[in-house]
């Protein structure tokens, strides 16, 4: 088996070892809660004691914990969510359009980024010490040192209740009805809920990929394949294409991160614009101590993550061979 091989394996154990503890962890976190998803149901008469018992024993929440817990596990591996307790639907039939509002939003918004800041960081990387650069960091160290709720906030007082310009909350308007996945995500009231949002995620995002595309650039910037190139007589700006290009690598691992971490969505972000995605379902899921729903959407965002920091490992030992002979890697 070559050392490639054995890294592989190696991260796939750790993956797989990683993914369980997280499971493990909200499984017992939530029994460890005070109260029950039921208590509301009694307190407002919905429900007799009689029928939160018979709940409990349908949804095995009457048997012993390690019996709880190994009925859970089953369920995770097979992608059988069930059914969610407060909404007698069935898990994934509430979390596929939440997953999808969430993509919808933070996809575009990650890739532009993406695009947009590592061209402007390697361009302010070239032209190190000028003064655009020197502005890139101050305003780049504040968006990244900001709360993405505050940067929220402050985008709805200003261009939604000072200017009027755009809605502060929500992903459409309560007189729409859409027929649809096209007449919900293209329709003109969907991208005037949108842009806020969006704008919002972009700048949140931009501070971390114009600074490694900055500091890439700084560092190929005195190479020698450069000071060659440059002895050849290639002009500036095909200097810094080859600069920005051997410097890709931490910017493609950082956004393989980034991309797994999307499946959580910003929580905060989703709860100030009342955005209808899986954290802010997540939060009220959390309140409402449904089980079910919880244990698969925390499922899901931890899968991803790992998945995507399992993706940046392979990554990295794949263009670097010396990060699968030390044992090392990008997360």
């Amino acid at each position: 088996m070559s050392d490639f091989q054995r890294f592989l394996v190696k991260r796939v154990a750790i993956a797989a070892g990683l993914t369980l503890v997280a499971v493990s962890i909200i499984f017992f976190v939530l029994r460890l809660l005070p109260g029950s998803p039921f208590e509301a149901l009694i307190t407002a008469g919905n429900l007799s004691e009689a029928q939160v018992q018979e709940i409990r024993s349908m949804y095995g929440l009457d048997q012993p914990m390690w019996k709880q817990y190994v009925s859970y596990l089953k369920s995770i591996l097979t992608f059988q969510f069930g059914y969610s307790i407060l909404r007698s639907r069935p898990v994934w039939a509430v979390l596929e359009p939440k997953l999808i509002n969430t993509l919808i939003l933070l996809v575009p918004a990650l890739v532009t980024t993406a695009v947009l800041s590592s061209l402007a960081g390697m361009y302010v990387g070239w032209n190190r010490g000028s003064k655009l650069e020197k502005l890139s960091i101050i305003v780049t160290t504040f968006l990244r040192s900001t709360p993405v709720f505050i940067t929220a906030i402050l985008f709805v007082i200003l261009f939604s209740y000072t200017l009027g310009l755009v809605p502060a909350f929500g992903m459409r308007s309560v007189v729409a009805s859409p027929d649809g996945y096209l007449d919900t995500y293209l329709s003109i009231d969907f991208l005037h809920h949108y842009v806020l949002p969006f704008t919002v995620a972009v700048l949140f995002y931009s501070g971390d990929f114009l600074l490694l595309a900055r500091n890439g650039v700084v560092e190929k910037k005195g190479s020698e394949f450069l000071k060659l190139h440059r002895a050849k007589g290639l002009s500036e700006l095909e200097q810094l294409a080859r600069a920005g290009r051997n410097s890709m690598l931490p910017i493609l691992t950082y956004f393989a991160l980034r991309l797994g971490m999307i499946f959580q969505g910003l929580i905060l972000l989703e709860v100030v614009f009342a955005w209808p995605g899986i954290g802010r379902a997540l939060v009220l899921a959390i309140q409402q101590q449904d089980y079910p729903l919880v244990q698969a959407a925390v499922f899901i965002m931890a899968l991803a993550v790992i998945l995507a920091n399992l993706f940046a490992d392979v990554l990295y030992a794949y263009f670097d061979p010396t990060v699968s002979t030390s044992g090392g890697g990008a997360a």
